[in-house]
């Protein structure tokens, strides 16, 4: 690998990587924000909500934009967005203020992804599963990074402020890296309704049922999880809330890569079916609350939960370089929203026992993403 091959993989990683750094540092420090902004953890949890809607709108108008003006573009704004809100929620006093700036938080990070996509499907001819899939794995990092800078500064607005202005300055220069393979031909003279004619049309429905059921499968998974091995007090909680996520970074690197040799759906339809398996598991186990088990179904699911690995790659595959940007976050929009509103909703349903919530909601993914894979592998004749 050259010098500029190599350069080029660090443009893609550390931006990426900061987008999850800035997303998840909000997660530890909800108990102090609540306590100085005297209102209960509850409340404060709704603007984690609103930065996946707001998300799921971003992606889609900034994904409008690198389409129109040029990946940069489209890049910059996004990385500019999440930093310097991260960065400016450091200094809000009420949970009205955190809900836009955490909204507009999520409005950049998701674009940021969605745009990395295109970056990745165009600029490597070969393995772009395992970049695609380590990319997405890097959401694993982000949040160790997170626990490790709130375990060093330990004040909820210093840590935000710092988390904000590291994250502009290390994402920012990296901008000059990306090669430019978009023209720039405003938004006017793009077809955004091509996602939506021919073939397409087919790809749009089954991709966004697809992403759609990863993130209810991932996002309550890594959200609710660690929460609910605590409350059995499970043995070790301490190493395998440190393990899981290992196991989770490993599982979509080792995903993305073994899409690169026996193909995309092929692998995507092995992963739901492990994923089918492990939340049958789940339901099983924390019914008989057979609790000394826990961790294994747990464990497979966070392994499983790769599904979401390359599928940003995949489908940013399937569409032409024109309205790549714009498609691939379009139908990441349905699974953004749901991942926002999924773990409340499972947490409020289900509290009796998480688990087998958890469990139930992870198993009908698994079905809807095994079915959608299943199709688009038949209908298009994908590997």
């Amino acid at each position: 690998m050259g010098v500029r091959s190599s350069l080029l993989l660090l443009g893609v990683f550390i931006p990426f990587l900061m987008s999850a750094y800035c997303v998840f540092s909000i997660v530890y420090l909800f108990p102090e924000m609540a306590q100085a902004m005297h209102v209960s953890i509850g409340i404060l949890t709704f603007a984690v909500t609103l930065s996946f809607i707001g998300g799921a709108i971003g992606g889609v108008v900034l994904g409008m934009v690198a389409d129109a003006y040029g990946r940069r573009m489209g890049l910059g704004i996004s990385i500019v967005l999440f930093s310097l809100m991260t960065l400016i929620t450091g200094f809000v006093r009420t949970p009205w203020e955190l809900y836009i700036t955490w909204f507009l938080v999520g409005f950049g990070v998701n674009p940021e992804n969605g745009i990395t996509y295109a970056v990745i499907a165009e600029n490597w001819r070969g393995g772009r599963g395992l970049i695609g899939g380590f990319t997405q794995g890097l959401y694993f990092i982000g949040l160790m990074l997170d626990a490790l800078v709130y375990g060093l500064i330990r004040t909820w607005n210093l840590v935000l402020i710092v988390v904000g202005a590291s994250s502009l300055v290390l994402s920012i220069p990296w901008l000059a890296i990306i090669p430019e393979t978009a023209s720039r031909v405003g938004i006017t003279r793009v077809g955004y309704g091509e996602i939506f004619r021919g073939k397409f049309l087919l790809i749009t429905v089954l991709g966004t049922l697809v992403v759609a059921s990863a993130f209810l499968f991932t996002v309550p998974l890594v959200s609710i999880a660690p929460t609910y091995l605590e409350q059995l007090r499970i043995a070790n909680l301490g190493l395998w809330l440190l393990a899981l996520p290992a196991i989770g970074a490993i599982a979509y690197t080792l995903a993305g890569y073994l899409s690169d040799v026996y193909g995309r759906a092929r692998v995507l339809i092995a992963l739901s079916v492990i994923a089918l398996l492990s939340s049958a598991l789940l339901i099983v186990v924390s019914t008989l609350r057979l609790i000394n088990y826990l961790v294994i179904p747990i464990a497979l699911s966070y392994f499983s939960s790769s599904i979401f690995s390359y599928l940003g790659v995949f489908l940013s595959e399937l569409y032409p370089a024109r309205v790549r940007a714009t498609a691939s976050n379009f139908v990441f929009l349905l699974g953004r929203v749901l991942g926002g509103v999924g773990p409340p909703l499972i947490a409020l349903a289900f509290a009796e026992n998480l688990g087998f919530g958890l469990g139930l909601v992870m198993i009908i993914c698994a079905a809807v993403s095994l079915t959608s894979a299943l199709i688009l592998g038949i209908k298009l004749r994908i590997r």
